[in-house]
């Protein structure tokens, strides 16, 4: 296999199909799973590893960019199968990851479901005891801006999204991992879930940052690899009136 290889898993919502990209990343002795999926996806993982000639028991590290349910979902799953697994996580998404902190989706879900009249309750009500089904999983190893998890695989900050989100950088492809720090929708880079962003300055400054790398390709979890027009697409974006944005927020 190339050093990293995009997977692609489904999810079905009523009549929607959502995908979802986490990333196998192989070097040395280490195999990298960037992102776990939504719950219930252990299956399709195991498929895309074995489509790649490797499977659950091969993987050594899971690389957590957040906590939101879609990110963490098979994570138990994962671990239930393979427990020398080693969870990696910002300092900050570990509590929220281990269950030791409420979700702070959870916590921006409930908020949310007070604005509601009656009748619109239902789905929001819904959604919150969704998101109390999800597992929680103990986090081995934390880590921080400019740490490395493997040789050439270095730490990039990227809070907004959610305070303590990270994103990878493999240094020799000079290809940055992103998580939900951005999405790719319609051949343009833009604000994952803007109303589900929890700090949209931070958010806006993460993707500033990112702007500023010399980078070949983006990877992002809702919408895949992006390989051309990466820096005007990064400029179109911060262009856009972002106080407009922030309204909508």
């Amino acid at each position: 296999m190339k050093r990293y290889n995009i997977l692609t898993l489904e999810f079905k919502i009523k009549n929607d199909i959502i995908k979802v990209h986490p990333v196998l990343i192989k070097e040395g002795k280490e195999l990298i799973l960037f992102d776990a999926g939504y719950p219930n996806q252990l299956n399709q993982i195991e498929s895309e590893l074995n489509r790649l000639e490797f499977s659950i028991n091969d993987l050594t590290k899971v690389f957590i960019s957040h906590h939101d349910h879609d990110h963490i979902g098979s994570l138990k799953s994962l671990k239930m199968k393979n427990p020398f697994i080693e969870v990696i996580s910002s300092k900050i998404e570990k509590s929220f990851i281990d269950g030791s902190e409420k979700s702070l989706r959870l916590v921006q879900a409930e908020k949310y479901n007070q604005t509601l009249a009656e009748e619109e309750r239902e789905v929001g009500e819904s959604f919150v005891k969704y998101l109390e089904t999800i597992n929680t999983v103990n986090v081995d190893i934390t880590v921080k801006e400019n740490d490395y998890i493997a040789s050439g695989i270095r730490v990039i900050s990227t809070p907004g999204h959610t305070p303590g989100h990270l994103s990878l950088f493999l240094e020799e492809e000079s290809v940055l991992l992103v998580g939900d720090a951005l999405a790719y929708e319609n051949n343009q880079l833009s604000i994952a879930n803007p109303e589900f962003t929890l700090d949209i300055d931070e958010c806006i400054n993460s993707i500033r940052k990112i702007k500023k790398m010399e980078i070949k390709k983006l990877i992002c979890y809702h919408g895949g690899l992006v390989e051309s027009n990466i820096s005007d697409s990064l400029k179109k974006l911060l262009n856009k009136d972002m106080n407009d944005i922030k309204r909508r927020h």
